[in-house]
């Protein structure tokens, strides 16, 4: 799970029209309920809080999940 005020990557529709570019890095902020993210978006030199619309966005941690180790069962 994706904890607020994580670091993320940020793939958006949006972003491409907007920055020409798909991929960007920022922090979530909160997901609202009227269907947006509320990120700040790291851009351009400064740090810009940005509104992307669900449907069209995908937030990916920044960083990988650690390995959890399997459990054997006897069967």
């Amino acid at each position: 799970m994706i904890e607020r005020e994580a670091n993320v990557r940020i793939y958006s529709e949006t972003l491409a029209n907007l920055l020409g570019a798909k991929v960007a890095n920022g922090k979530l902020i909160r997901v609202s309920t009227d269907g947006y993210y509320e990120v700040t978006l790291s851009t351009q030199g400064g740090n810009y809080t940005t509104l992307l619309p669900i449907a069209s966005t995908v937030i990916m941690a920044a960083r990988p999940e650690p390995e959890v180790q399997a459990i054997e069962v006897e069967r």
